[in-house]
């Protein structure tokens, strides 16, 4: 993999390195109630759907994930970091079939502030009842090169976004409306190698969080997290997953963002599910 430490554009698969670029964020002063339901300041809504947040929508994964989103009838919030083109390409796709969408670029090393502005762009649709949080940065450094940095980084974007989005999103929820969380996270959390060492840590911490939040929120709120494998290889080794497929995967095959969106629409459509880790992975984490 890949060690760079400059700033790319956020993704959800398990295979991008990526974290967005520094953005100004008007919203990093606003008081952690702003986005409640009774507050009469709230931006009239421009659509009656209720609403899907999805981190790191832009690009790969992510784009898969809006577009299941909008195929089940919800209003879409596209989050990116800097895949400005690319998310808008995105939201008129969306709304040429009919959907609704807005796209909003936060930085999530700023975790808090970003929560803050993409519930912000959430408000212009409406109530929002799902939020999947899918962006990720995955680096590899080895002991001898890990710095603060590459743990702050890691520490924000994978773990610390989705507590703070977690935060707006039941801030904003009405009395007694039910709603879903789902955490995409990875099979190295379960079984870690040597290898990734800051950004398994983060994403075992937000397995943690998942079964955490779903006891703290229950009974309105379900959270379970997904933990995908070979679902698209790296861009710059698009063989790595082939090669998985031979060595380490029971099912000698790679997967794909369409087995990734068919368990976020069981655990969408399930009544009865909460706290769950889904491994989406062919069995390499057994």
């Amino acid at each position: 993999m890949t060690t760079t430490m400059e700033p790319q554009d956020d993704d959800t698969s398990e295979s991008d390195d990526s974290v967005p670029d520094v953005i100004a964020l008007d919203s990093m002063s606003a008081a952690p109630g702003l986005l409640s339901a009774a507050n009469p300041e709230r931006m009239k809504r421009q659509s009656d759907k209720p609403v899907a947040v999805v981190t790191g929508a832009a690009r790969r994964v992510g784009r898969e994930i809006a577009l299941a989103m909008a195929a089940r009838g919800l209003a879409v919030v596209v989050h990116h970091g800097t895949s400005t083109v690319e998310a808008n390409v995105l939201v008129n796709r969306i709304r040429n079939d009919g959907g609704t969408a807005v796209a909003v670029s936060a930085d999530l090393r700023e975790p808090r502030a970003a929560a803050i502005a993409v519930f912000e762009a959430a408000a212009e649709l409406g109530e929002v009842t799902t939020l999947i949080n899918s962006a990720a940065v995955f680096q590899n450094r080895a002991l001898p090169w890990i710095d603060l940095y590459h743990c702050n980084v890691h520490l924000s974007v994978n773990l610390l976004a989705p507590i703070f989005l977690a935060q707006q999103f039941i801030r904003q929820l009405g009395e007694g409306q039910r709603g879903h969380i789902i955490n995409i996270l990875d099979w190295r959390a379960q079984r870690p190698g040597g290898d990734h060492v800051v950004y398994t840590a983060t994403k075992a911490a937000l397995s943690s969080v998942t079964k955490s939040l779903a006891l703290q929120l229950a009974p309105l709120i379900q959270v379970n997290g997904i933990a995908p494998g070979a679902i698209l290889p790296p861009e710059d080794r698009t063989n790595w997953h082939e090669q998985r497929a031979i060595t380490s995967i029971p099912l000698k095959r790679t997967g794909s963002p369409a087995a990734l969106v068919e368990a976020i629409n069981f655990l969408l459509d399930s009544s009865f599910i909460t706290g769950e880790i889904l491994n989406i992975t062919g069995g390499e984490e057994l």
